[in-house]
């Protein structure tokens, strides 16, 4: 069948439209000097590993299904895409996660979460609108499949890698073979501080040309760290502090054209965080866990006693797609074989605060031209860490150990228990960080904790967990 004239003109004009699209995010990542990094995956791969991450994601979230908060989220990444500074082709979905902390995260192929507690931290649309921007600049960049690439370059040769390219189900599966997953949980959620920087920079220039005031995603990092440091701690794990990020904000934000007078707000943004907040209360991680200290020096709250946090002294082994650890066999795991773990008492978690136990996950940090690497990065974790935990206090220096057979470092740590004494007060806490350097730059590191009352008498145990600890 033939089409009219009328026809074939709005063809011409769509695709005139699209290739004008195209050229313009080309020409804008040239401007903002972004890239992409090298990638074994190809942009369908990115949409099909997304897929199947989202649909796991999915089923262990307490996604809020609410229409109107839901719809307004959506629709606000939709119009916030159509502005990305480099080809934004992806099958877009923005979902809402009902937890009181504040984060977001990104997979790969265009699947955003935003969790409940950012919505309602947000003091307008723009502040929301720079971390959903902010997130689709990691999806752009690819960022997810770019460390899932270094990831499998660093546990096989490019002659083995290069047999898979020409099939996505191949490259895939090689994938979960090696232990690599893009999970709610999974290290790979874990950006760099220059993934960090670029996501900035693409946020910033989203939120200029979507006509907001371009400076809101950065004023909201800062706001939230200060505000509310204990709602944010994964936050700040997840999205490390680039540095100086309200100075390069400022300074990325003349590039973009003629100053302009971007609008903050919107009444559709007001009605749904009302609407929010007069909803019941979400689950929040990091809530003080109501227990008392008693007499005998064990910890009560209802039956919980001391003896349901003290590890045994049988071990069993935990096999990661990383790493390999044995833990005492009264102890559980919780994460999966590609994702961040935390090993302790079930006693010892309540709301996601770690009372007693280890937290093992992975940190990517910059590059750096310090000839004592080693020493630079666990710098780099100890910023990290503290911006997702002000309270943390490096007690003297960090050594220098050897974690069967590799170069780590130990760093004795103090902060604020999860835990309440009799009267209330909160109790002190003893972190110790050991960080062990992968062979592909990445950081290994375990922090291990307990009340400072405590953390002696579990020390023994703790040691024997690094004396068994090895990479893969």
């Amino acid at each position: 069948m033939m089409a009219d004239k009328k026809t074939l003109s709005f063809l011409v004009v769509v695709g005139l439209s699209v290739a004008a699209g195209v050229a313009l995010a080309v020409q804008a990542a040239s401007q903002l000097g972004l890239k992409p990094g090298f990638n074994l995956f190809s942009k369908q791969q990115d949409i099909t590993a997304g897929q199947q991450a989202a649909a796991q994601a999915d089923k262990q979230l307490p996604l809020l299904n609410d229409p109107q908060v839901v719809g307004y989220v959506s629709n606000l990444g939709h119009r916030l895409v159509q502005f990305e500074p480099l080809p934004a082709d992806y099958p877009w979905q923005f979902k809402v996660v009902n937890t009181k902390d504040i984060n977001a995260f990104a997979l790969p192929g265009g699947f955003i979460y935003v969790n409940r507690g950012t919505i309602e931290a947000a003091q307008n649309e723009a502040e929301l609108a720079g971390v959903i921007a902010h997130e689709t600049g990691h999806v752009v960049m690819r960022h997810g499949t770019h460390q899932a690439s270094q990831m499998m370059l660093a546990q096989a040769p490019l002659s083995i890698l290069g047999g898979m390219l020409g099939s996505s189900g191949s490259l895939l599966g090689q994938l979960t073979q090696m232990g690599i997953g893009f999970g709610a949980n999974s290290v790979l959620l874990h950006n760099s501080r220059s993934a960090e920087s670029q996501a900035d920079t693409i946020g910033t220039y989203v939120l200029y040309h979507a006509g907001y005031d371009p400076h809101a995603m950065a004023q909201f990092f800062q706001i939230i760290a200060q505000k509310y440091p204990s709602r944010t701690a994964q936050f700040f794990s997840d999205h490390p502090n680039p540095g100086n990020r309200i100075q390069a904000v400022n300074a990325e934000i003349p590039k973009l054209g003629p100053p302009n007078n971007g609008r903050t707000d919107s009444p559709e943004f007001e009605a749904v965080k009302n609407r929010l907040l007069g909803m019941a209360g979400a689950p929040q991680s990091g809530q003080p866990v109501q227990q008392q200290q008693q007499p005998n020096g064990g910890q009560s709250s209802g039956t919980l006693t001391r003896a349901d946090v003290m590890p045994s002294r049988n071990f069993k082994t935990f096999d990661h797609s990383a790493f390999r650890i044995s833990y005492p066999e009264n102890w559980e795991i919780l994460g999966d074989a590609n994702s961040a773990i935390t090993i302790a008492p079930r006693a010892g978690v309540s709301q996601n605060a770690v009372a007693y136990g280890v937290i093992i996950s992975g940190f990517q940090p910059d590059a750096t031209q310090d000839t004592d690497t080693l020493y630079n990065d666990t710098r780099q974790l100890l910023d990290s860490l503290r911006q997702g935990n002000p309270n943390l206090k490096v007690i003297g220096r960090d050594e220098n150990i050897r974690v069967n057979g590799k170069a780590g470092k130990s760093v004795e740590m103090t902060g604020q228990s999860p835990l309440q004494d009799s009267n209330g007060q909160v109790l002190r806490e003893h972190d110790w960080l050991v960080a062990v350097e992968r062979s592909d730059g990445e950081l290994l590191y375990m922090v291990f904790i307990a009340p400072e009352k405590d953390f002696q008498s579990l020390r023994p145990t703790f040691e024997n967990m690094v004396r068994s600890f090895q990479m893969k």
